[in-house]
């Protein structure tokens, strides 16, 4: 697996998790490469590599091909060829990224994406493009409790991990704008220039303290803005998903990653279709609230890796 954070634990193990208390799989999680005689020992049906696309995997890859039968799943759940300036993963990554996820995706037997926009825009990279959606799991999501009308003012707020500095620099003037009238809460980080009108910042937390952390924010509604270029049309969704586990109402962009069946108040990046939104949430806080109730029903009864969710993870990653 590729990280211990958002990524490693919705795309690997969380998902291996619920195959595992099913009964579906055993097997063990690894970050580091293991060698041909562990993989002797071991002898697995399916190993699943998530994110590697360097020449050390490449290496690795080549020398495993030639002494190990098991099938092999590539795992990618961002369009790296892509990654937005903004966005501090970019320098994490080299200018001949596609030659390099096309290099690893020479060894895989079967290519799993998160999103039909993904694997869209990987088409023809490989044969066998299987695309499963991000869910929560019931451990972390199952059982929060999130409380509205906290404070005199509405608790207006985002979360998410600290590679969003394009995202919320777009929505600098909303704002700004509702500063008099919102607690603004912001959580994982906040660019400089919004800091002077929110009422509160919150630090990062490590992964497994996020869902509860989310939910103790409060919030009444939240926001989940996102520019409209190639990488984030590639995303999923699951910041709708964190929001809904939680019941807060969203307004999000109108861009692709969000467009589903989620019942969220979608606008287009203008500062009028913002201003609008937020003022129809604040001006009928009870719709507002049924709003949040019903995106919760919904992530629950559609995007919680229950045992059906994971069997088709298992059908994904097993030959």
């Amino acid at each position: 697996m590729g990280d211990f954070f958002g990524c490693g634990n919705y795309r690997i193990i969380k998902p291996f998790e619920a195959m595992r208390d099913h009964g579906l799989v055993d097997g063990k999680l690894q970050t580091n490469l293991l060698s041909v005689p562990y993989l002797e020992r071991y002898k697995p049906d399916s190993i699943v590599f998530q994110r590697q696309i360097t020449p050390e995997y490449h290496q690795w890859a080549t020398k495993i091909a030639q002494h190990n039968s098991a099938f092999k799943v590539f795992e990618l759940d961002d369009y790296l060829p892509n990654i937005p300036l903004k966005n501090h993963h970019r320098k994490d990554f080299g200018n001949d990224v596609l030659k390099m996820v096309r290099k690893s995706l020479s060894f895989a037997d079967r290519f799993v994406v998160s999103t039909a926009p993904l694997a869209e825009a990987f088409a023809g990279m490989h044969p066998d493009i299987v695309v499963r959606k991000n869910c929560l799991s019931l451990d972390w999501w199952g059982n929060l409790q999130s409380l509205r009308h906290q404070s005199k003012k509405p608790r207006v707020g985002w979360a998410g991990g600290s590679s969003h500095t394009g995202d919320l620099e777009m929505i600098f003037d909303v704002v700004k704008a509702f500063a008099d009238r919102v607690d603004w809460v912001f959580f994982g980080m906040c660019p400089p220039k919004l800091r002077p009108y929110v009422k509160e910042f919150h630090l990062g937390v490590e992964i497994g303290r996020y869902p509860a952390k989310l939910a103790s924010l409060n919030l009444d509604l939240a926001l989940a803005p996102v520019e409209d270029n190639a990488f984030n049309v590639c995303k999923s969704n699951l910041r709708l998903l964190e929001y809904g586990a939680c019941a807060v109402p969203v307004i999000c962009s109108d861009v692709e990653c969000y467009r589903d069946d989620l019942h969220v108040t979608r606008v287009k990046n203008r500062f009028k279709d913002w201003h609008e939104a937020i003022l129809m949430h604040l001006n009928d806080p009870d719709t507002s609230e049924k709003q949040g109730k019903a995106l919760y029903e919904a992530v629950m009864r559609d995007f919680t890796l229950n045992e059906v969710k994971a069997r088709e993870w298992a059908a994904a990653w097993l030959p």
